[in-house]
């Protein structure tokens, strides 16, 4: 039987792990390089993966965000413990259009929705606050100001992304034996090339 295309083994390991309730099949580990060369990795959700890459959310205010315009190239890590699967895939970032945007918006909780917006009316994201107080005081005064959870706009600080990789490595665990299954798929126009690495 032939082995599917990266992406389509993916999106089909996604759903055997939502299945099996794996508390991390909506997250993804997002790693840039900051100015002076230092990587950093932070877990992030992960939104759908379609034929073309991953999609993400991100808040242009962020340091991630300015990390990612030096070079927007990135890498993810996906790990589906229930499953046995691990993938590092890595690419460039392209835009996604206002209607993905509103996609995904319409899909976050009310308290998600507001801490958007609080990237833009009071903080920038990662920036250092007073206190965690002054924090909590600010998100009520953003509960009374948007006191319907369906009606939060979008602030224009999100962001829509499609991760295209250009090459993904799969990993199959093998935990009795540690022989794991690992394979390099790099993208080219015809396809997808594969190596089989050592585990």
């Amino acid at each position: 039987m032939p082995r599917m295309e990266p992406i389509e083994e993916i999106t089909v390991e996604r759903e055997r792990a939502r299945q099996l309730a794996d508390p991390n099949v909506d997250v993804c580990y997002l790693a840039t390089v900051t100015p002076d060369g230092q990587p950093e990795v932070r877990a992030i959700a992960l939104r759908e993966i379609g034929a073309s890459g991953f999609e993400l959310l991100l808040n242009s205010t962020s340091p991630k965000w300015q990390q990612i315009l030096m070079s927007a190239h990135v890498s993810l890590l996906i790990h589906w413990p229930t499953v046995h699967r691990q993938y590092r895939i890595r690419g460039r970032i392209v835009p996604l259009g206002p209607e993905r945007v509103g996609h995904y918006w319409g899909r976050k909780s009310y308290g998600s929705q507001l801490l958007e917006q609080y990237y833009d009316i009071y903080r920038p994201q990662s920036e250092p606050i007073p206190s965690r107080a002054s924090l909590l005081q600010e998100m009520e005064d953003l509960r009374r100001r948007f006191p319907e959870p369906h009606g939060v706009p979008i602030p224009p600080s999100l962001v829509g992304v499609c991760l295209i990789p250009q090459e993904i490595e799969t990993w199959h665990g093998s935990p009795i034996d540690r022989l794991h299954d690992r394979r390099l798929y790099r993208r080219s126009d015809t396809g997808w090339a594969v190596q089989t690495l050592v585990p």
